[in-house]
């Protein structure tokens, strides 16, 4: 019985020994705090743990949803990389989420475009920073948003976006089919779908939309108050136009296995209305929207107990090693 205890503990040790090594990143994050946006945002700083002179550093925007800074430390392998090419990273809590004042769901993505530039002239006048260096890295719903943002200061030195949609309304039309026809859902059983979405957006145009919203559809009302105002703010965003506010480099990445979003579409709009000299276009062929391995796109079940153990095999190693590549290449790496 001691001898099996015995075993049993020191496979524990083992397990924890490289619990604590598999997660030990190559990066340092802080606590900050700052006022942007009209709001008290709470966040990290995430610091390389090398550096040389002043690091850039790169602002995040998150997609959608009530995003902490880390993501819930989904984030840490990028921060990693990003770390790993000499660039600082300032990630923030959602307004209303974690320690941040405000709800991010009162929010049009133009609100969120200004707390942004709010963020970047903090950045460029606190001293820590290279203030020639701020970029922008932004996901999925954040392709609204960092349009609007290199309006308002454009010489942001460069963007990465990753698998952003072009028109919130195809998009949503876009999400709805792909993923009934990969749940293997028949035509007529789409069709249905499309056509009560077509009622829902009809509610959404009228002022008085949710309360015959919350008359029809009663106990089974599936969207709050909070985000029927936010659909209702945003739903008409299109980011065709605003890419051609863009000045400097701007980085596509797409995944092939998007059920999000129609990154044909987004691919061929970019090219259509960013220079040729400033964009570059990555496509990850097996990864999904969140640039997840094919594995953990089918079984989501499996990104906690993997992302315990080996939480850098989650994502496509494609991914990570096209952004060190293309930060590489920029005059603001390894704090230059």
């Amino acid at each position: 019985m001691k001898k099996i205890a015995a075993c049993t503990l020191a496979l524990l040790a083992v397990m924890l020994g490289w619990i604590l090594y598999a997660n030990d990143y190559q990066f340092v994050a802080e606590p900050i705090a700052l006022n942007a946006g009209g709001n008290r945002l709470t966040g990290s700083l995430v610091l390389p743990k090398k550096m040389s002179g002043k690091p850039g550093v790169i602002v995040f925007i998150h997609g959608d949803g009530p995003a902490n800074s880390s993501l819930d430390e989904g984030y840490y392998s990028l921060w990693e990389t990003m770390a790993e090419q000499g660039y600082a990273v300032l990630a923030f809590d959602k307004a209303g989420v974690g320690g941040s004042s405000g709800n991010w769901l009162h929010q049009t993505l133009r609100d969120r475009a200004k707390e942004a530039v709010d963020i970047i002239d903090w950045a460029r006048n606190d001293g820590r920073f290279n203030s020639r260096c701020i970029g922008l890295w932004g996901a999925s719903q954040a392709g609204w948003v960092m349009p609007e943002i290199v309006a308002e200061r454009p010489d942001v030195a460069f963007t990465l976006a990753v698998a952003p949609a072009i028109n919130w309304l195809r998009q949503g039309r876009y999400n709805t089919r792909a993923e009934m026809v990969a749940a293997g859902k028949t035509e007529s059983e789409i069709k249905a779908r499309e056509a009560q979405d077509r009622r829902l957006l009809l509610l959404l145009s009228q002022p008085d939309g949710y309360a015959q919203y919350r008359k029809t559809y009663g106990a089974s009302v599936a969207i709050s108050a909070d985000r029927w105002q936010f659909i209702r703010a945003n739903m008409t965003s299109d980011a065709t136009d605003a890419l051609r506010n863009f000045k400097t480099p701007v980085h596509l990445i797409v995944g092939g296995r998007d059920l999000n979003v129609d990154v044909d579409e987004t691919e061929r709009v970019y090219r259509q209305n960013i220079a040729a000299n400033l964009l570059t276009v990555t496509r990850i062929g097996p990864a999904d929207h969140k640039m997840l391995k094919p594995l953990f796109a089918r079984h989501p079940g499996l990104i906690n107990v993997v992302g315990l153990f080996a939480p850098r095999s989650l994502q496509d190693p494609a991914y990570l090693q096209d952004v060190a590549a293309f930060l590489g290449a920029q005059p603001c790496s390894k704090g230059s």
